[in-house]
């Protein structure tokens, strides 16, 4: 049978870059984790984990494209000035027949077939065209696309090289700062994937301060495990400048440090363009045999040690990193799972819609029925520190945590004015907020006039007890209002938390907008009207306590005052309080002491205005014990937080009229679109698992640890 001559072509150009690359390969062992590598990458598992791979970054001109062809033996267009505008990537694979695909991604719809060397460059031109980039006005300069080149033979080493475009500082009329701004960014982003292989080519002829590539990379990569700095263009200084010393101290490792050191290549220049690839190296190895540069290790020069220093390089790279990769790939299985869990199943029928509804309503009521009795088992709950939403879960210990500081509040700020005794200080700050003993009892004994109903000259009408109550507990209203919107702002984001981690962005919005908000706002009002109901007596009705506290109270209060005026009267006539009292037998003037006591501790005649202010206090902290804890029982706990499970329970689910269901259980087409797509990184994940899996097992590379793995990630 005869072969197809273009077939025959494009083999032997397959065969040419697999003999080049070959030099990766150093072992079946090492074939297998090359194999592996590119068994996850053709499954795809690429797009979702970062896989490894060799990267070539550096300035613009500084001879990357020109390095990656003296790796590949693929002659990519090294014209000088702006040439490299998007990422090439040249993914080698080893297969049975030998062939070379090119392909856009995800861009542009663009293929091709590489049948020789000559027709690369007008590959490059077509892809170049159809990312849209060119020369005619408005036309873009760089892409963020990937123009993927794909070399299949039977003896390629499975690996990908990736080429990026140049990095540079200085913009004018063919490249904007914006362009800058994409390609250091374009740049960077490959940097940072955790498993490339950063070579870093800096050019001999160009001040190394011009050139940031090994800044990026050192700043990215601070094992500095992962990167090879490269110098390419020896040849294009002059010989016994200070800038040849100082590139040969830099290949020394003598200046900027690299953990993995430095490489010196010599590439083809402008006049040896047409040299074949044994007329290349040769011109290579005759260069690198004079001085200064003999002075290196030959480890350090030329192409075919460069293959060798990167195949050990990736070797190390891709042994440590594949119990990451592993492990990354579980990861992504395991929340691609609960994604689809998240989305449910299609659902175009009312009965499919329902159903998925109701799963819903039994998922959610259980998590909210744990929230409020308490009960984090759920992992949905999971805590750990600094975590910002543990309270937005963890609805009852946001309660209790709520309803402390109301307690307090009411307990600081919940009485209009704060009354000082005279002996003693304010708490409070403003003079609006309190007021001294002294100046009080003054507006109590004009309440008391004002309040005057039938009772002898002396006592107090009961009433004024009332009215001073009614002022004091003011604030009670605004302080317990604010506690309503505070408590239903926590319920409603622990919904707002459960539907999100149970049902898809789409459904969620559904149910909170058409269904648990609103079941919510009725809640809250419910709860105003019981606030308010709780609030009616005390600020209508008389006072009414049968609480032994309330004299306790008053008995404490008179106490407290007695005891102080006592201390105060005893200091001024010997010197001494009850406190401080000696011992011993201390000579005093009695009479003095006994007539000072006697007189200042007499009732004057407002008396009846002080004891009604200290039943009012006592009576108001009765109260204020009291209506806090309705509040937290009878308002809080009984019209809302006890209620909630009840907002989106099955039995409200099984109620839902047609309408209901289609209204709240549908699905849109991002949905569909969503779960496709995590249906499909799922089997791609799942396949790539099984790949590894059978490696590991063949191999016992998994003799490295994942943490180990880690360690060497940055």
């Amino acid at each position: 049978m005869t072969s197809d001559p273009a077939e025959e072509m494009a083999g032997n150009l397959a065969e040419d870059i697999s003999q080049k690359t070959s030099s990766f390969i150093h072992s079946t062992n090492h074939r297998d984790l090359l194999d592996i590598v590119d068994a996850l990458r053709s499954h795809g598992v690429s797009h979702y984990v970062d896989l490894p791979q060799i990267i070539v970054c550096g300035s613009q001109s500084s001879g990357k494209s020109s390095t990656l062809e003296s790796i590949s033996g693929i002659e990519f267009p090294t014209a000088e000035g702006l040439c490299t505008r998007f990422a090439t990537e040249l993914i080698l694979r080893r297969g049975d027949k030998p062939d070379i695909k090119v392909h856009i991604q995800p861009g542009a719809t663009f293929g091709a077939t590489a049948k020789n060397q000559d027709e690369f460059p007008r590959i490059v031109e077509a892809a170049t065209e159809a990312m849209g980039l060119g020369n005619t006005e408005g036309a873009k300069v760089f892409s963020t696309d990937v123009l993927r080149i794909e070399s299949t033979s039977p003896s390629a080493p499975n690996l990908t090289l990736v080429d990026l475009p140049g990095l540079f500082g200085a913009s004018d009329k063919n490249q904007s700062d914006d362009d800058a701004k994409l390609v250091q960014d374009l740049v960077v982003s490959y940097m940072r994937q955790r498993r490339s292989i950063i070579l870093a080519v800096v050019a001999a002829d160009n001040p190394f301060a011009n050139q940031p590539v090994t800044k990026f990379a050192r700043d990215i990569d601070l094992s500095g495990t992962r990167t090879l700095g490269l110098i390419t263009k020896p040849d294009k200084i002059d010989q016994g400048s200070d800038s040849e010393r100082y590139y040969v101290e830099l290949a020394q490792n003598l200046n900027v440090n690299l953990t993995l050191g430095w490489h010196v290549l010599r590439n083809r220049g402008h006049g040896t363009t047409d040299d074949t690839t044994e007329e290349r190296d040769k011109r290579e190895s005759e260069f690198f045999a004079g001085e200064p540069w003999n002075a290196l290790d030959p480890s350090q020069l030329g192409v075919e040690s460069l293959r060798a220093r990167l195949r050990k390089v990736l070797w190390k790279q891709i042994q440590l990193g594949l119990p990451g990769v592993k492990a990354e790939v579980q990861s992504g299985i395991k929340d691609c799972r609960a994604k689809l869990a998240q989305l449910g199943k299609a659902r175009s029928t009312i009965r499919e819609k329902h159903t998925y509804l109701q799963r819903i309503s039994s998922r959610l009521c259980k998590l909210v029925r744990a929230a409020i009795d308490g009960v984090y088992a759920d992992q949905f709950f999971e805590s750990y520190p600094g975590q910002q939403d543990a309270f937005e879960r963890r609805l009852r210990a946001h309660v209790q945590k709520i309803l402390s500081e109301y307690a307090e509040q009411m307990r600081i700020d919940g009485h209009a004015l704060e009354i000082v005794e005279d002996d003693m200080m304010p708490t409070r700050g403003s003079h609006r907020r309190y007021t001294m003993r002294e100046d009080y009892l003054k507006l109590v004994k004009i309440l008391t006039t004002e309040c005057r109903g039938r009772e002898l000259p002396g006592p107090y009408n009961p009433l004024v007890v009332g009215d001073m109550f009614s002022r004091q507990c003011k604030p009670w209203e605004s302080i317990t209002q604010s506690l309503v919107e505070q408590i239903h702002e926590a319920a409603a984001r622990t919904f707002h938390k459960m539907v999100s981690e149970i049902c898809d962005e789409n459904t969620r919005t559904r149910l909170m907008k058409g269904h648990i908000q609103p079941a919510l706002h009725r809640l809250r009002q419910d709860l105003k009207d019981k606030v308010d109901e709780l609030l009616e007596p005390h600020l209508s009705i008389h006072p009414i306590t049968y609480n032994d506290y309330l004299t306790e109270t008053v008995q404490h209060i008179q106490t407290q005052r007695h005891d102080r005026k006592c201390d105060e009267l005893s200091l001024k006539a010997c010197g001494y309080t009850s406190e401080n009292a000696p011992d011993k037998t201390t000579v005093v003037n009695l009479g003095r002491i006994l007539t000072d006591l006697k007189v200042g501790t007499r009732p004057n005649v407002e008396y009846s205005a002080s004891l009604a202010a200290d039943v009012a206090a006592a009576y108001y902290q009765v109260a204020l014990k009291k209506f806090t804890d309705d509040v937290s029982v009878n308002a809080i706990e009984t019209c809302l937080i006890q209620r909630l499970p009840d907002v989106l329970s099955p039995d409200v689910v099984w109620d839902f009229s047609e309408d209901d269901v289609k209204r709240l259980g549908s699905e849109d087409d991002n949905t569909v679109k969503e779960r496709n797509e995590t249906a499909k990184k799922l089997a791609i994940l799942e396949t790539g698992l099984k790949d590894l899996d059978a490696f590991v097992a063949r191999s016992g590379v998994h003799a490295v640890t994942a943490e180990q793995s880690g360690k060497n990630e940055v």
